[in-house]
């Protein structure tokens, strides 16, 4: 595979501004095996290694929640850009934010104030449709490494943006590499990207690599696993779709693509990662067997990659009930567990050392006709089933509170009908053999549905007791977190900011931000001010349209705020050549341009949203199987 590169299959734009404010601090390897526990960081996509998103902050409390007021809020500038990222907060005087959005903005913020202090923007060697997440970044040292939605990996500095190297993980394919690897994509890796169907992940560190998943699925790309040191070279690749496990050639086309970063238990150094739908999606007639590693999680040793287990929830899959939530591991007694959601409505609970399946929980979602198969090219014949595609949960990442022991998880309570049909594989185009689709709503919906679309959860994942349900009347997107006073806080497709007692589920505090709230939110507390802080990003997240009103909003909150305006470039609309980062210092590096197409899919599901936002909510059982 070819080494990393100052060449790269796309183009990238860096505004500076001022970036002298950025406190040179040293981010270690310590600091990032410690950051679960140090309350003035957020250094992991997780939180942590063990991706629990949770915080030791402990100023905001259950008694004094009520008192939050807005520190400083920005519209970033990108209409959709799919605010489903969780910002990295590394520690001084003042604490930087690393901001990401889609279709592939990066940012360095004063966490104090909002101010910009550099903006990179990645144009993939891609089309862009309806653009997708990119969800967050890792920082290391003097460095930021971060993805791309053409499947590269890149390292830049962290003070500046400057580009130090680009990997590119679609040179090689199959073991085929293209010409010129540093510019040049495999063919096969070429299609519309789409929310739902592509997305930015942060590589995660681990022993001197950075560990990242491709994705692809839904076009018949075949997934795998790349380990790249932190100078941009190959480690080791694992395919998702091993050969010898497969029925011919099936293998060839067959998805499990990685949605999100992996879990990594650094006592045993296994790394958990989530893994997507096979391929075709919807007719599994093409692919006779249970199509590992797909539709559940696979354990890898983070630093060789070797094969530990693997667990599918849903072996020879018809329905796209995929896996791409990541997991959380915790220690229950002497065990350590990992625990995650899918789209199938249940808590997987497994044995980290073993994957012995520890427990299913109830259904945190209503389950209808679920095993039920589709019919084929007859959508008004088929019967209602739920989950949907959309879960249960997708991608959206669980919290996990280890004083009350709950998972609190987010996901979709939507049932739909579908039909499949019959697809031959064609390069770039779409592989998932899903003939047509209906999404309940107020004029058509199955008896026995609680009309609720979405749900927040606190499910217990060692008992597999579903304790409490928030509900919505849309599917709900994002991440919680939660925190060491027992509180949660996540954002909601109506427009809230929810703060949630942990144990219980009651709303103790909320703020109208008025767009669909769909981001991760993060805390951390500044020694420099004294204050605790709570970050969250949304404009509408979410497939098939989105959920909620669209957006592009950044807002911090904290209990003693001081009104503070960021500098004027930080809400300037996007321009054709997409900056929205401000007039500071400007550098253009050389690649190939991307493009620009909406998804007719997105339409669809939109309209369906639609009928559910305007149908409002109401309450609902705690099962419904």
């Amino acid at each position: 595979m070819p080494p990393g590169s100052l060449d790269k299959p796309g183009e990238s734009e860096i505004t500076r501004n001022d970036t002298d404010a950025i406190p040179e601090v040293d981010v270690t390897p310590e600091m990032l095996s410690g950051t679960h526990e140090d309350p003035e960081t957020w250094l992991l996509y997780g939180g942590g290694y063990r991706n629990q998103r949770h915080t030791t902050a402990d100023v905001i409390t259950p008694d004094n929640v009520g008192d939050l007021q807005e520190e400083w809020r920005v519209n970033l500038g990108q209409r959709p850009g799919e605010y489903q990222g969780s910002p990295i907060i590394v520690p001084g005087d003042p604490p930087i934010m690393y901001q990401t959005n889609g279709p592939d903005h990066f940012r360095a913020m004063n966490a104090r104030t909002g101010d910009i202090l550099w903006h990179y923007q990645y144009s993939p060697n891609s089309e862009i449709g309806d653009p997708p997440a990119n969800r967050g970044v890792t920082v290391l040292g003097d460095r930021v490494y971060i993805t791309t939605l053409d499947m590269g990996i890149a390292a830049l500095d962290r003070y500046t943006a400057e580009e130090l190297w680009y990997y590119n993980q679609a040179a090689e394919y199959r073991d085929e590499q293209v010409e010129n690897p540093a510019t040049e994509v495999h063919e096969e890796t070429v299609f519309v990207r789409n929310v739902g169907f592509s997305s930015s992940i942060p590589p995660i560190y681990w022993e001197g690599q950075l560990l990242k998943g491709s994705f692809g699925g839904e076009y018949g790309v075949s997934g795998w696993i790349d380990a790249v040191d932190t100078e941009g070279n190959s480690a080791w690749r694992v395919d998702a779709t091993p050969q010898d496990e497969w029925v011919g050639d099936a293998w060839r086309h067959g998805g499990s693509p990685v949605w999100q970063p992996p879990a990594i238990d650094p006592e045993t150094g296994t790394a958990v990662f989530p893994m997507g739908n096979p391929g075709p999606d919807f007719d599994a007639t093409v692919r006779p067997g249970w199509n590992p590693y797909s539709t559940g999680k696979l354990a890898l040793d983070a630093e060789s990659g070797e094969y530990k287990w693997h667990y599918q929830e849903s072996p020879h899959d018809w329905w796209d009930y995929d896996s791409p939530s990541p997991a959380v591991i915790f220690d229950d007694g002497d065990q350590t567990l990992a625990t995650w959601a899918g789209k199938a409505g249940w808590v997987f609970t497994m044995d980290v050392e073993t994957g012995e399946l520890v427990e299913r929980s109830q259904g945190f979602v209503q389950h209808m006709n679920m095993w039920q198969l589709p019919t084929f090219e007859d959508v008004e014949g088929a019967m209602w089933s739920a989950p949907s595609l959309i879960g249960g949960t997708d991608p959206q990442p669980s919290a996990y509170d280890p004083d009350s022991g709950l998972l609190i998880v987010k996901g979709a309570n939507l049932p739909w009908k579908l039909s499949w049909t019959k697809t031959e594989y064609q390069q770039s185009q779409l592989y998932w053999s899903l003939e047509g689709f209906q999404f309940a709503s107020a004029e058509a919906f199955p008896e026995g549905w609680n009309a609720n679309a979405g749900v927040i959860a606190g499910v217990d994942p060692v008992s597999g007791e579903v304790v409490w349900q928030n509900w919505h009347s849309l599917p709900v997107w994002g991440s919680s977190m939660t925190t060491a006073t027992g509180l949660t806080f996540a954002g909601a497709p109506e427009g809230q900011f929810l703060a949630l007692d942990t144990a219980t589920g009651e709303e103790l505090w909320s703020a109208d931000l008025g767009v669909g709230v769909g981001g991760d939110p993060v805390s951390w507390y500044d020694p420099g001010t004294e204050k605790q802080y709570v970050a969250i990003q949304g404009g509408g997240e979410g497939p098939a349209g989105g959920y909620g009103e669209k957006g592009d909003l950044l807002v911090v909150y904290s209990l003693q705020a001081e009104e503070s305006t960021p500098t004027p470039t930080e809400s300037m609309e996007t321009t054709a050549g997409g900056d929205g980062g401000g007039d500071g210092d400007t550098t253009e590096t050389g690649g190939q341009p991307g493009f620009g197409l909406l998804s007719g899919l997105a339409g669809a599901g939109a309209a369906a949203a639609g009928y559910l936002k305007r149908r409002g909510g109401g309450g609902g059982d705690s099962d419904g199987e």
